[in-house]
């Protein structure tokens, strides 16, 4: 709002230039003053009204933005359920919905209605028989047994793969009674797996496909009938992996045994795993004869506890993970190679030049010269004075590092690991058996990770169970110079102590 200089008047006032009412300012001064404060409220009110019209807009977008972040993690919140839902949840989903089912919900699984469910068909022609006399106890309650010569023998097809080819075997079983179980009973023949349509070749096999090489529930199957022409469905496979789980338990908990009675080195790690949608864990325990994988729902370090048993006084080869704190033996080395990833990766947040960026350095060279000296040793090219120095410069090395004057955060923290774990990185040096890596378990583990690739984890913790068991079998027949699927069929075919004493016997030249 603007002022005129002076009411146009037929009296005008004689104080204009000198007005006893402003303190004898100029009325012409307080005009200009009173313009120039409105043109900069204006100016002012202009301002804020812009402002509060960008403050709409941008509020609005946020709004927008949020909206559609909520329904992005709705998507794919709906995604992993749909991908790992169990048909009882799809079911009470369906029931939940706004709209009704086309269908009405049942609870029976299998061919739609009015179509034919499938069936194996059943071989007709046989390759060869096998005749299986009675057993002398009876299987069950270990009974006196009693032929019956008048009655019929048992017969029982069996198809396997046997030498690469498909064959059909007809066992004939000699009747008898057993008194105590009053009932008829018969014993397995060689390789033969008593009332299974599928022998136990054809089962390592496809336990192996899917359990080892990682190949799906549903392609394994079809992988089987291309090479063998031999047809069953993904659920008899899972009825082939609970069998065979079952079986392998006396040698998993055996594995874990020795693990947990070993003087020597054993390493442990853990990675992630995804159970129905929720975060789970893989455990391993290992050393250059026997792997054990243990699954769970938690990363707490009691998991690797149990494992080795709280009477474990081997020494512990694991990273700076914490958990590892809750076994009770004092020999623990962490891993160099962890160590010298973490200054490899934060040298590059630190300026070339400074002292922060000279610690990291100075923490690679020193992972550098302590694998190559373990290398060397092992090796037996350094003499008794070679070995001392060598010891003696790692030693004062590690306390130089653990004291260097530092600044950045990241050098901060990783100075405050070193001296956390001070006693744990040079166990190696005082016991030639442990490694100052912890690669072992690392290269133990990434079958796992391949697999968590490609099957995106298991919708039951029964099914994390099973592959734990059949890999830690699996593992430790490699590592003991066997096929994975040899081991597979014996524990199908022979009692446990045969399987055990074939796990750990050297292979066949």
């Amino acid at each position: 709002m603007n002022f005129d200089f002076y009411p146009r008047r037929n009296d005008p006032c004689p104080n204009v230039g000198h007005c006893p009412h402003a303190g004898g300012a100029a009325i012409a001064t307080l005009v200009q003053l009173s313009n120039d404060n409105g043109q900069f409220q204006d100016y002012l009110h202009g301002t804020i009204d812009a402002e509060r019209k960008r403050n709409i807009r941008l509020f609005q977008e946020n709004e927008k933005l949020k909206a559609e972040l909520e329904q992005v993690k709705l998507e794919l919140k709906l995604e992993r359920q749909n991908k790992f839902a169990t048909n009882k949840q799809k079911q009470a989903e369906a029931e939940t919905s706004i709209s009704p089912p086309a269908k009405p919900p049942t609870n029976k699984r299998g061919a739609p209605v009015g179509h034919p469910g499938w069936f194996r068909p059943t071989a007709t022609e046989y390759d060869w028989e096998v005749n299986v006399p009675a057993p002398r106890r009876c299987p069950v309650c270990l009974g006196p047994v009693d032929g019956l010569p008048s009655a019929d023998p048992t017969e029982h097809l069996q198809e396997d793969i046997i030498d690469g080819v498909y064959r059909v075997v007809l066992y004939r079983h000699a009747a008898c009674h057993c008194r105590q179980c009053d009932r008829r009973v018969e014993q397995a023949g060689k390789d033969e797996i008593l009332l299974s349509r599928i022998g136990p070749f054809l089962r390592s096999k496809a336990i192996y496909l899917r359990n080892v090489i990682g190949i799906s529930y549903r392609k394994v199957p079809r992988v089987i009938d291309e090479l063998f022409k031999v047809t069953f469905t993904p659920a008899a496979l899972l009825g082939f992996e609970e069998k065979m789980a079952e079986k392998s338990k006396p040698v998993v908990d055996d594995i874990a045994k020795k693990l947990g009675s070993s003087d020597g080195a054993v390493h442990a790690d853990e990675t992630y795993w995804t159970l129905d949608g929720d975060r789970a864990y893989f455990w391993v325990h290992a050393d250059e004869a026997y792997v054990h994988f243990q699954f769970d729902t938690t990363r707490a370090g009691k998991v690797s506890r149990d494992v080795l048993g709280p009477h474990f006084t081997g020494t512990l080869v694991t990273d700076c993970y914490s958990g590892y704190a809750a076994h009770t033996t004092d020999k623990k080395q962490k891993c160099l190679a962890h160590l010298a990833r973490t200054a490899r990766d934060w040298q590059k947040l630190t300026k070339e030049g400074t002292l922060d960026f000279a610690f990291f350095k100075d923490v690679r060279e020193f992972v550098k010269r302590a694998c190559a000296f373990h290398r060397q040793r092992a090796a037996g090219s350094l003499n008794t004075d070679e070995q001392r120095a060598a010891e003696y410069r790692l030693r004062e090395r590690l306390k130089y590092l653990s004291t260097m004057e530092v600044s950045h955060e990241k050098a901060v923290t990783l100075q405050g690991r070193i001296n956390r774990h001070f006693t744990e990185w040079l166990i190696f040096v005082d016991d030639r058996r442990v490694p100052p890596t912890n690669n072992l378990a690392e290269r133990a583990l990434r079958p796992l990770v391949v697999l968590r690739k490609i099957t995106f984890g298991h919708r039951s913790e029964a099914g994390a169970n099973r592959m734990a068991k059949l890999m830690s079998v699996a593992e430790t027949a490699r590592r003991q110079g066997h096929r994975a699927s040899d081991i597979y069929f014996e524990l199908l075919t022979r009692p446990p102590d045969a399987v055990l004493t074939r796990l750990y016997a050297k292979p066949h030249a």
